[in-house]
């Protein structure tokens, strides 16, 4: 089993949509990460819709609740602009993670969406990951492709049914600076933690 990633870490200076179909893996998913790169020595910064409490009361039941260095806040579905103010205009944070991202563009245009990733690709580089979750079919399709197209990587959680049992898998179609993995890796979340069995890399 790996950690959290499925890949040895993320690019840096990156933007990295991670996309499911509803539901709140992807969430789990972002938490290990910020508690994973607390671990190592980097500042978080999570912007969520939800209340910041949810947050951190979900990290103290999984028992991943970073001691410092971990700023939840709560920002609610304002304005593509304002948003992109509050991620642009503050340097707080190494990894940025935006919880739900595509909640801030439902009326958005296409140029809008060009736009707003343009911005934080810029602010990227200064030397940031931004992490963007994203619940696939919010957005028009187009919306959704330019969004793949313009991040420096994708990372998809898929849900399905196997038998009697619910099973999900983490594919990562897209990465900058990576080699492509060629199957989808299946996780499970437990008391170990998020755990990616990257056994099923290779055949």
């Amino acid at each position: 089993m790996a950690p959290v990633h499925g890949m040895d870490t993320f690019p840096e200076k990156s933007v990295i949509l991670i996309e499911e179909d509803n539901g709140l893996a992807k969430t789990v998913y972002a938490e290990y990460i910020a508690a994973e790169a607390v671990g190592n020595g980097k500042v978080v910064r999570y912007i969520t819709t939800r209340s910041a409490d949810d947050i951190l009361n979900e990290m103290k039941r999984m028992r991943i609740l970073p001691p410092k260095d971990f700023h939840a806040e709560e920002l609610p579905a304002v304005s593509p602009n304002t948003l992109l103010d509050h991620l642009t205009l503050q340097g707080i944070g190494d990894i940025v993670i935006v919880d739900q991202f595509s909640l801030y563009f439902l009326d958005a245009s296409l140029a809008e969406i060009r736009e707003a990733i343009s911005r934080i690709g810029t602010t990227a580089k200064s030397g940031k990951v931004f992490l963007l979750l994203m619940d696939r079919g919010l957005l028009p399709e187009r919306h959704e492709a330019l969004l793949r197209a313009m991040a420096d990587g994708v990372i998809q959680i898929t849900t399905v049914t196997e038998g009697d049992k619910l099973k999900r898998y983490l594919n990562i179609p897209k990465m900058q600076g990576a080699r492509l993995l060629e199957k989808m890796l299946p996780f499970t979340v437990s008391e170990d933690g998020f755990l990616i069995d990257t056994r099923e890399r290779h055949g």
